[in-house]
């Protein structure tokens, strides 16, 4: 959906350089020529091309042997103005679909004004929404068991319901930090006993014993 349709200066459908249908901003009435130039150099080798040049974003939509086309101001995001061109595009199949048109200069013109104010009201966020789950029936939450009923089972696939990866809770955090702690200084005591009965037993070996303290 267009946030602000006067941002849209100009669009059109056209076939090769005819143009069969337009639509004129009141405050660009100006643009038919232009559009037109633009039209005719259209870059053929491209199913989408955008250029901003002066503050104006110039996009076309390739369709062959179809154009269309559009002429907007340069802060309207691609976001809206290329779904737009895509709705005036679908628009215009269902047209060609139900009726035989001449494509002659402006021999859409009748019915662009529908079309046009459809593309304008179009919102493509809805297509994007995935679909809610549907709940489950009462009869499956809780239902009474007979006595020669076997068990019943209930078959989870993994790409129905998935149950999101644990992530460690600061608590778990901290008591883990607290047991490597923990583990650090036993080994820090465990190393000073070894350190002292290391010594201990030389100075037993220095003084014979306990002769040293004889003196």
């Amino acid at each position: 959906m267009i946030s602000n349709p006067e941002l849209i200066h100009y669009a059109c459908i056209a076939r090769s350089s005819t143009i069969l249908a337009q639509h004129q901003s009141e405050k660009e009435p100006d643009m038919e020529s232009l559009a037109a130039q633009c039209v005719a150099q259209a870059p053929s080798n491209h199913s989408l091309f955008s250029h901003t040049v002066n503050n104006r974003t110039y996009t076309f939509l390739m369709d062959p042997p179809f154009v269309f086309f559009a002429i907007s101001h340069h802060t309207l995001l691609k976001s809206q103005t290329l779904p737009f061109l895509h709705r005036i595009r679908s628009s215009f199949r269902q047209t060609l679909s139900s009726n035989n048109h001449p494509f002659a200069p402006l021999s859409f013109q009748p019915q662009f004004d529908s079309i046009f104010s459809d593309a304008l009201r179009f919102d493509p966020d809805n297509l994007r929404s995935p679909p809610l789950p549907l709940p489950l029936p009462p009869q499956l939450l809780k239902k009474k068991k007979r006595p020669n009923d076997p068990p019943a089972t209930l078959d989870v696939s993994d790409d129905v319901v998935s149950s999101p990866p644990h992530k460690p809770q600061p608590l778990d955090r901290h008591n883990k930090a607290k047991h490597v702690w923990k583990k650090h200084v036993w080994v820090l005591l465990l190393l000073d006993l070894f350190v002292c009965a290391v010594l201990f037993v030389i100075w037993l070996w220095v003084c014979s014993g306990f002769k040293c303290m004889a003196y």
